[in-house]
């Protein structure tokens, strides 16, 4: 049986239970101001807890493990108490945050005018995540959960949608992103977005999140907009951030509730492709040159300077699992491997990766190209984003061994601004591997 945690605090925040189980004490399901916990007093109605559990409130944090089935939706008031402002981040400046009580709207309407807001007390897994917004510009407010990590470094999942004017027809309007280490990986997974029936004042979002799968749900249409196959920041559990600039209301958590999607992720085709690139080995970072004309003989001699990597699902090589955000300057990393071949000749290779690269074969460059989001100019399909669709081209390989090294620079700009916030990553594929084979 899936367990759903919630973390309860004594301090500015509620108790959520849910179906919970106590000391064969069954608490109701509902929202309780804190202050009544702290004074050692339920609100009435509600049964008494047990002298164990008081004392564990009383130390400070209690840490509930919920059942995944059965339980009841738990309203979130839109408060003050309830909702912190967060500094600056990868896609926002700190967070400008009102709040504001309205009729209709019981549990009050959270604006948030810049940046993002978390929700303070409460520790999310899986269940399912409910709630409405209204876009105050056109831009991309969304949500994030399962947020862990220290601040500006965390690792989660976020769900936006692109509330431009050509939100409902283009095929980016709701988007599932994955932060790693603080990166928010946007531009690194075009599968992951898709068009969504969204309108120009309030939308209802409905997010379905077993342990690996997410579904997507969009003004109560019966199909999800968006389904995710594998969850891909690796967070388990975290907090819940809306960000703006939208207004917020009607947040309801119901933990546990997945609707039968599967906590299993669905395969990955790439697993068993003998042409995908699957082993590599990465050097520690080196400044950009400038100009950007890297060499060969700038790679890297020390082994010690080279790890071995293995790549994601769908074979990426995701490279913001090796490093974190930073506002330091620009860096180019290199990346290598080898492959055996039966006979000398010429393979066909595609590409996918994010800013520039330039590919060595035994020593000598074969190709080199640009992936740019800005300028648009320079933006490969599809739109900017990673793919195998990026680029391809022939390498010249001699019978025996052989090394393919790159050296990439990762960015969204042209230019020669501070390190990436977002993608930082590339994949590989032979169109024909017979007669190849890459040592681990």
């Amino acid at each position: 049986m899936n367990a759903d945690l919630i973390l309860l605090r004594l301090t500015g925040g509620f108790v959520l239970s849910s179906g919970l189980q106590i000391s064969r004490t069954r608490v109701q399901t509902n929202v309780f101001p804190m202050q009544a916990i702290g004074d050692g007093h339920l609100p009435q109605g509600h049964s008494t807890l047990s002298k164990h559990v008081r004392l564990a409130l009383c130390c400070g944090l209690l840490l509930l493990t919920l059942r995944a089935y059965g339980t009841e939706p738990i309203k979130i008031p839109m408060t003050a108490e309830h909702w912190r402002p967060l500094g600056p981040d990868s896609m926002g400046p700190k967070a400008d945050l009102e709040f504001l009580k309205k009729e209709g709207f019981s549990q009050g309407l959270l604006i948030v005018k810049a940046g993002t807001s978390e929700l303070t007390g409460l520790t999310f897994r899986t269940g399912t995540i409910e709630y409405d917004f209204k876009p105050l510009a056109a831009d991309m407010p969304g949500i994030q959960f399962r947020d862990s990590g220290p601040e500006g470094k965390q690792d989660g999942e976020e769900v936006y949608f692109r509330m431009f004017g050509e939100c409902r027809a283009s095929n980016d309007c709701v988007q599932y992103a994955p932060e790693i280490h603080g990166f928010m990986l946007w531009n690194i997974y075009p599968q992951y977005q898709n068009q969504a029936f969204v309108l120009d004042g309030w939308n209802h979002v409905r997010l379905v999140v077993s342990a690996n799968r997410l579904n997507v749900y969009v003004n109560y249409q019966p199909m999800p907009a968006l389904g995710i196959g594998h969850l891909e920041s690796g967070s388990g559990q975290g907090s819940i951030k809306f960000r703006g600039p939208a207004v917020f209301a009607n947040l309801v958590i119901t933990p546990g509730k997945v609707d039968g999607l599967s906590a299993q992720s669905l395969p990955d085709s790439t697993a068993s492709d003998p042409g995908m690139v699957q082993h590599w080995q990465l050097s520690s970072l080196a400044p950009l040159p400038n100009p950007r004309t890297p060499v060969y003989s700038e790679m890297p001699t020390d082994p010690g300077a080279w790890t071995k990597e293995n790549a994601d699902r769908g074979g990426l090589l995701n490279l913001n699992r090796q490093y974190v955000v930073s506002e330091d300057p620009p860096a180019i990393g290199w990346l290598r491997f080898n492959v055996q071949a039966a006979q000398t000749g010429t393979r066909h290779v595609s590409l996918g990766w994010l800013g520039e690269v330039w590919v060595f074969v035994n020593g000598h460059l074969v190709t080199e190209g640009k992936n740019f989001y800005d300028p648009e100019s320079e933006r490969r399909d599809p739109d900017g984003r990673l793919s195998l669709d990026n680029g391809s081209f022939d390498i010249p390989l001699q019978k025996g061994n052989n090394e393919i090294a790159i050296a990439l620079y990762a960015s969204v700009h042209d230019d020669f601004r501070p390190r990436t916030r977002f993608g930082w990553g590339l994949m590989m594929r032979f169109a024909d591997p017979h007669g190849l084979s890459f040592p681990k």
